[in-house]
């Protein structure tokens, strides 16, 4: 059992904290803007955007002292930037949520307008498969979490209104509505094979088994931003799979990307994003790439970070995955 030691820091106030970060070597040019950041966000908060400025000691951990360019400024641009891609990929998965549901609705609407509430619609490993509470399959947990958010008070006006019209039995075009990205998710991984075809060919997808994988990390993901926390160079934990036998075209340099774990950095997610969104609708993902380029120009200019540590190609904006090319016109 390891050895915990009881923690024996003393309580610093913010002018402390701000006198702390200078005798390890961090650069404060606006005392009053350090002041601000470390009374509003917090110094444990701040700590993490830190870190990647702190010298590496001859162990390979980072020590307490700063590198010599570091800069408070810096490290603020680093957490505004953090701050601003959480925002746009709430945003933008938003989207695709909503999207993924109603092509589920629409596609199992037609073979049973209560098809969420039905499971013979649904994989055998999914309605009989032993989950984590013993007690329970994977379906009824689902069920369970899914007539949870059926009973909430805080639902949509519309479908407030249907429920006391029509009883809790609802068809699942109103049912998508209560359904989280969690629920999205584990309901796409749960249905059968060919229905999820279906639906993962409308977004470009030929393996669904991929695209149930994509839909979980864009579910941590999300969570991620939900829960305010740093995204920028995370390790991402759900790591979406990538075709290495057959890569779709516009996501094979993702398989060839040198790192060691790509899918692992959050541009993984980004591309995988673009990809769902150059083929849902064009404007969609002309407006993404654009916020993207845009966003970028506000990471921080200095040597201790950079988008590679985000796991972009140096060459990223010349991919086409990141251009729009209309496809040819069919051959006479």
């Amino acid at each position: 059992m390891d050895l915990v030691i009881a923690y024996n820091k003393p309580f610093l106030s913010i002018e402390e904290q701000r006198a702390l970060l200078v005798r390890r070597g961090m650069q404060v040019e606006n005392p009053d803007e350090a002041d601000y950041y470390l009374r509003n966000e917090g110094y444990y908060r701040l700590s993490s955007y830190f870190h990647p400025f702190r010298r590496v000691g001859s162990d390979g951990k980072r020590l307490d002292a700063f590198v010599p360019e570091a800069n408070f400024e810096d490290v603020i641009r680093l957490y505004e930037f953090d701050k601003s891609l959480r925002t746009s990929m709430l945003t933008v998965l938003r989207s695709v949520e909503i999207s993924v549901r109603v092509a589920i609705a629409h596609h199992l609407g037609k073979k049973d307008i209560f098809a969420h509430e039905n499971p013979s619609l649904l994989r055998y490993a999914f309605t009989h498969g032993e989950s984590n509470r013993r007690d329970k399959t994977w379906y009824q947990v689902w069920l369970n979490k899914y007539h949870l958010l059926l009973a909430r008070d805080d639902q949509e006006d519309f479908v407030r209104s249907f429920i006391i019209k029509y009883g809790q039995k609802i068809p699942i075009w109103v049912a998508i509505e209560i359904w989280d990205f969690g629920l999205l998710s584990r309901f796409f991984g749960g249905m059968k094979f060919n229905d999820q075809q279906a639906v993962s060919r409308l977004y470009g997808v030929d393996d669904p088994n991929l695209f149930s994988t994509w839909l979980r990390t864009f579910n941590y993901v999300r969570n991620v931003c939900a829960h305010h926390s740093r995204l920028w160079n995370r390790n991402i934990v759900e790591q979406p799979r990538i075709s290495q036998r057959e890569p779709i075209l516009l996501l094979k340099h993702l398989v060839t990307n040198k790192l060691k774990s790509p899918s692992s950095r959050i541009y993984a997610t980004l591309a995988l994003v673009t990809y769902i969104l150059r083929q849902m609708h064009r404007r969609n993902h002309t407006l993404w790439v654009k916020s993207i380029g845009l966003l970028l120009e506000e990471f921080p200019k200095c040597s201790s970070v950079s988008p590679e540590m985000m796991g972009f190609p140096r060459n990223w904006r010349e991919l086409t995955l990141w251009r729009w090319e209309p496809a040819a016109p069919p051959q006479p």
